[in-house]
């Protein structure tokens, strides 16, 4: 039995069947301590309804009103991977305390995002084992007004505050849906452009639109890092922004692998410089107790080293990373290097 299902039943006392949709459901007039009592209450993230009886996860609005809420249960007890049994969705104007409408029409309503006009998404993750996902945008009324099935598992979505643009960007699989940042424009239906994602999977997105209502830019938020822009035509534009916030700001494993890659990308003795600092840096920042990461990040010393000139500093480098991992990598290149030492 599912969490949220295991609550419902806490909050309920019983199993209440699903509609595709239901009417607008207005406070009611008890008083509970001199204050009308709100029908919906957002607690750390999720939603409680008392009519309809609903408990799931909450997406807010940026402006607060409205929250779209998202119950990944059957109703009886399954939530989670299954082959039947729909979850619930509702559509709640917070400041006005009314449930817009229920429905019962999504597999398993995984994720969502609303925008400050209420009118929303949702990523439906669907039955059986199958790399897929469906997202599909609702206006105030619960009608749907587009869809886009992926075949490839959404990591998350994104909604501009105006309603018109979403973001999706899926994980990894064999065809053309997988490791794609995908903006649509939902008015026109259509796809306004599709690439790998160049920072990786964000945490959020935003969007920037004129006086008319035309895309601008797409923003893509990592947490600590910063915000990165794509242009309207799917043009990262932020390339060397994103690199040096990896390079100072991430933790120590963001910090390793962007100063691997800075030494891939660019091999000059500035970049060495800097790959070596910055491995230096994650070291102190704990991965000196992460065998593993520890691992890369000497060779990244290594491989500053060596570019350097500083021959001696980077075999003792190489020899701590496969003191670490044996796998690391780095065994003929430290083999070359004590044969060239000998030499010498």
């Amino acid at each position: 039995m599912g969490i949220i299902s295991k609550l419902m039943k806490l909050l309920d006392g019983s199993e209440k069947s699903i509609s595709e949709a239901t009417p607008p459901t207005r406070p009611s007039s008890q008083q509970a301590s001199g204050r009308t009592a709100r029908n919906a209450v957002v607690r750390d993230e999720w939603l409680t309804l008392k009519r309809p009886r609903f408990f799931g996860r909450a997406h807010q609005s940026p402006n607060k009103r409205w929250i779209v809420g998202c119950n990944d249960s059957d109703g009886v007890g399954r939530g989670g991977h299954r082959e039947s049994g729909n979850g619930r969705v509702v559509l709640v104007d917070h400041r006005a305390d009314q449930v817009m409408h229920e429905l019962g029409c999504f597999a398993r309503p995984m994720d969502a995002a609303v925008s400050d006009a209420g009118p929303y998404i949702v990523l439906d993750s669907g039955f059986g084992s199958a790399l897929q996902g469906d997202v599909a945008a609702l206006d105030l009324e619960g009608r749907e007004r587009y869809r886009r099935h992926y075949r490839a598992n959404v990591f998350n979505i994104g909604l501009s505050r105006c309603g018109r643009f979403a973001a999706v960007q899926t994980a990894n699989a064999p065809n053309d849906d997988g490791n794609l940042l995908e903006v649509l424009d939902l008015d026109r239906g259509c796809t306004v452009f599709a690439v790998p994602p160049a920072t990786g999977w964000a945490d959020r997105y935003s969007f920037d639109t004129d006086a008319d209502g035309r895309l601008i830019a797409v923003g893509v938020e990592h947490k600590g890092l910063g915000r990165f822009s794509y242009s309207a035509s799917g043009e990262f534009q932020d390339a060397q922004a994103f690199q040096a916030a990896r390079l100072d700001k991430g933790d120590y494993a963001t910090k390793i692998m962007s100063a691997r890659d800075l030494l891939k990308t660019d091999s000059t003795a500035d970049n060495a410089r800097k790959a070596l600092s910055t491995a230096d840096a994650a070291l102190a920042e704990g991965a000196k107790d992460a065998p593993d990461w520890s691992s890369i990040a000497h060779r990244v010393r290594g491989e500053a080293y060596e570019l350097l000139g500083q021959l001696p500093e980077a075999l003792e480098a190489f020899e701590r990373a496969l003191s670490l991992n044996p796998k690391v990598g780095v065994q003929k290149r430290a083999v070359a290097l004590r044969k060239k030492l000998r030499a010498c």
